[in-house]
């Protein structure tokens, strides 16, 4: 566990590990972290690399600060955010649908088209995290987690689907 704890901490700038490293070392070892949790972390140090905090924050109470940083869950969304969550992840799901489905009709059957009808909805979920639980964090860390994450899953499942027709 404090192998994982220790790569979570590299992965923040060096300025927000002296700030926070120690307290978020503690916090990881008080108990096993969630994936969601190390997504979240990573997705804090994305967030952290693309927008450096150069100004001294004020103090905090001690644990207020990684506390804030473990709460997974979409903190400031609206009704209107929400609706655009729906939105993408349906959206999202027809449009990888219809994109497996002509690549089935044009090349005949294969493994993109496969694994593209696979990730249709993972995607898509992943997709639409960037208006809910990615919310708190800049555009740029949004972009990289919501869209690397839908990237990520397809490739995942096309590789996966290549696999398996081999075996």
């Amino acid at each position: 566990m404090a192998a994982i704890a220790s790569i979570l901490v590299r992965l923040y700038p060096a300025a927000w590990r002296r700030r926070y490293g120690e307290e978020m070392r503690d916090l990881l070892a008080q108990k096993t972290p969630s994936v969601r949790t190390v997504v979240d972390l990573i997705a804090g140090a994305i967030d952290a690399r693309l927008n450096p905090q150069t100004a001294a924050s004020a103090p905090v109470n001690e644990g207020e600060a990684m506390t804030r940083v473990f709460a997974c869950h979409p903190t400031t969304g609206s009704r209107q955010d929400a609706w655009r969550s729906a939105a993408l992840m349906i959206g999202g799901s027809i449009v990888f649908t219809v994109a497996a489905m002509l690549l089935e009709v044009r090349m005949g059957e294969n493994a993109l088209s496969e694994g593209l009808i696979y990730a249709a909805f993972p995607a898509s979920l992943m997709l639409s995290s960037e208006c809910t639980y990615f919310k708190r964090y800049s555009g740029a860390a949004r972009a990289v987690m919501s869209v690397g994450g839908a990237l990520l899953i397809v490739l995942m499942m096309w590789g996966s689907v290549a696999l398996g027709n081999r075996i």
